[in-house]
């Protein structure tokens, strides 16, 4: 299959930025598939989650996949996302929908692959095809707990909302999501 783009997904990173294993893990994993597909685009995610460092983790992402050989000029970073579902809705806005781009490889974790695939169907929608694949050695029984708790917040979250609805999805974000309603971390616009 031939993709629009290639969706990193974060995970970790230390306050210097750099990367932990899994995230770097993930970057290595997307790179093998750039390079497999080189005219597509490599977007990187996350926003400065620490609060000792003001280094975004798509930036350190980036930087990382520059070290491994992925032009600079074919990386994209998306830096408003806190989590999956952000990195799956900011995507989508804020670059899939202007490059008119609609197939997607995302690269994760082996745990993530099925709830984030679960994500990023029911965000984007109907007229995008998404392909999760993850790294492996991740997955443990307490991970797949977490994973599966994590599907049912989302589940409940975004209950009312109609798939792929932009409005209504972002909607949902702002006012029950924790990571985006002011709960935890600073309301968005």
């Amino acid at each position: 299959m031939e993709y629009d783009c290639i969706i990193v997904l974060a995970n970790k990173m230390d306050k210097e930025g750099n990367l932990n294993l899994e995230s770097k893990s993930r970057v290595q994993l997307a790179s093998s598939f750039y390079f497999t597909y080189p005219l597509i685009s490599f977007i990187t995610c996350g926003w400065n989650y620490r609060d000792d460092s003001d280094i975004r983790i798509g930036n350190a992402m980036k930087d990382y996949a520059i070290k491994l050989g992925v032009p600079v000029e074919c990386i994209i970073t998306e830096l408003n996302s806190r989590d999956t579902v952000g990195e799956a809705f900011f995507t989508k806005q804020n670059i899939l929908n202007k490059k008119e781009w609609q197939n997607v490889l995302v690269v994760t974790s082996d745990y993530h692959v099925d709830r984030s695939r679960r994500i990023f169907e029911f965000i984007y929608g109907n007229d995008y095809t998404i392909n999760v694949t993850g790294t492996n050695g991740f997955s443990n029984s307490e991970r797949q707990i977490a994973e599966q708790n994590s599907l049912k917040a989302f589940e409940r979250t975004f209950k009312h909302a109609q798939k792929g609805n932009d409005i209504q999805i972002l909607e949902k974000l702002s006012t029950l999501h924790p990571y985006y309603n002011g709960d935890i971390y600073s309301k968005i616009a």
